[in-house]
């Protein structure tokens, strides 16, 4: 379940956040430098800090820190769809979940290999891996209708409640 439901709000979240962007009235150049350069640079800082903290905290507090910072972090997007912050708050959002998004997903591969018998961990860890990827994408698919139902606020908001939820699963 902790697999499933740990990056589910966030995925839901982040699926949205370049249709959001697009909506806000934002160029594609703009979008690309936002996600693609500064959250690129961001997700790997974010990769580099999860595993530091997973060395020096532990595997267990780095993976309930991290999916906190990580819920938090989808409270920029979901101020700026509730019309309370523009572009400002949408580029702190972006290099907020990017970077804590990044260490909360190291957090989780590392008690996924935790998780893997040593007598098979190449599958077991592939088989975790593979549910990730489905629960991710029920997660978008999930996103996509709720905000095509209830708009951008109201489904970033169930993605913040869900990251928090699938935190202290």
């Amino acid at each position: 379940a902790l697999v499933c439901f740990y990056k589910f709000g966030d995925s839901l979240v982040a699926s949205l956040v370049g249709p959001f962007m697009r909506d806000f009235g934002l160029s594609k150049e703009a979008i690309a430098l936002m996600k693609g350069t500064v959250g690129s640079v961001t997700s790997l800082a974010g990769a580099a800090l999860g595993g530091w903290l997973a060395f020096r905290l532990g595997r267990r507090a780095t993976l309930l820190a991290c999916g906190l910072l990580q819920s938090a972090s989808l409270l920029f997007y979901l101020a700026v769809a509730a019309g309370l912050g523009g572009l400002d708050l949408l580029w702190a959002g972006t290099v907020a979940e990017h970077l804590l998004g990044s260490m909360a997903t190291v957090a989780l591969f590392t008690l996924m290999m935790d998780a893997s018998d040593p007598t098979h961990a190449g599958t077991d860890y592939t088989l975790l891996a593979c549910a990730v990827v489905v629960a991710m994408g029920l997660a978008s698919f999930t996103g996509a209708a709720v905000a095509d139902a209830a708009g951008y606020a109201t489904s970033m908001a169930l993605g913040f409640v869900l990251s928090v939820a699938g935190t202290l699963t």
